[in-house]
């Protein structure tokens, strides 16, 4: 690809180099062929410490011209946004080092770009997780975009977004190290236009949670996510009713995760430490724990049906 050339697109993955993992995500990039090259870059940046991984995707950048890789000493999730410094794309996709791009994928992305790139709508691309939206949604205000995207805006799969919008973002700015998208997912709060598209693109491979991250877990979903939505709230970018919303769905996911890993003990990487005193700080310990049981009492109840259903199905 030429310098003088920018894509259209900048796909941008980082990973700590698991090869099962990100080697099956760039085939299912490489093999969309009917999209020219030209019209898109992939960007991989690493923070890992794999050598056969870094061999490997130095090879298969060799053929591959719109393949950029670069190592970088940036832990975490900060590797992410520290790939976005890389793009030249119009249009900027975050892709998870585990999440395969469905086939046309591309080609949606890119007839995205077009239609859309005189206005410049902020976007998030909800794969089909939020149950709510059938389709594409549509906002004409921040405060309904961040009502309607839930607790889904901790999650930074979703994330795309134009070039020219991230160029806005200070320098000096410091990404939040547990959820660095946010800062770019939350800076335009004056757009006339707002879209949740919830169309299913990716497809995820599924691994066990004894092999995901080790940052707090509940310091980051209970102190960390819930500090965020209220600097907005603080910075009267959101209503408080958006902001209680988000905060009682958020509740509702914590309190699975508290009833998976501590009441439970499913397997686990996360730091679970600290929990009682991250979960005080915006919910109060005990109605997690409420919220738990009450969670486990549904899975219980469901049961039965799922197998009735399963009996019926097969029949």
């Amino acid at each position: 690809m030429s310098n003088n050339s920018a894509p259209l697109l900048s796909i941008c993955i980082p990973t700590n180099g698991i090869i099962e993992l990100i080697f099956p995500v760039l085939e299912s990039i490489y093999t969309q062929t009917e999209v020219p090259t030209e019209l898109y870059e992939v960007i991989v940046m690493d923070n890992g410490d794999n050598s056969e991984f870094k061999s490997k995707i130095i090879e298969f950048a060799k053929i591959h011209s719109n393949l950029v890789y670069k190592e970088t000493e940036y832990k975490g999730f900060l590797s992410e946004s520290e790939s976005y410094k890389l793009a030249r794309g119009k249009f900027i996709k975050f892709i998870n080092h585990r999440t395969k791009l469905l086939p046309g994928t591309i080609q949606y992305f890119i007839d995205f770009i077009k239609k859309n790139e005189e206005r410049k709508p902020c976007v998030y691309f909800s794969n089909g997780v939020i149950n709510q939206i059938n389709g594409i949604a549509e906002y004409s205000d921040f405060d309904s975009y961040v009502r309607n995207l839930r607790v889904w805006s901790s999650w930074s799969t979703g994330m795309g977004f134009w070039k020219e919008d991230f160029d806005r973002i200070p320098k000096e700015s410091e990404f939040n190290e547990l959820y660095p998208h946010t800062t770019i997912l939350f800076n335009e709060r004056n757009k006339s236009k707002y879209i949740i598209d919830n169309t299913l693109l990716l497809d995820e491979i599924q691994i066990s949670h004894a092999n995901k991250g080790r940052y707090n877990l509940f310091y980051a979903f209970g102190v960390e996510y819930p500090a965020i939505l209220c600097d907005l709230l603080r910075a009267n970018a959101i209503r408080t009713e958006t902001f209680l919303s988000v905060k009682k769905d958020n509740l509702k996911f914590i309190s699975g995760l508290f009833l998976d890993f501590v009441i439970l003990g499913k397997p686990c990487s996360y730091d679970l430490s600290g929990r009682k005193e991250s979960l005080s700080v915006f919910y109060g310990y005990k109605k997690v724990l409420r919220k738990s049981i009450l969670i486990l009492i549904v899975r219980i109840l469901k049961f039965p049906f799922r197998i009735l259903k399963k009996i019926f199905t097969r029949g």
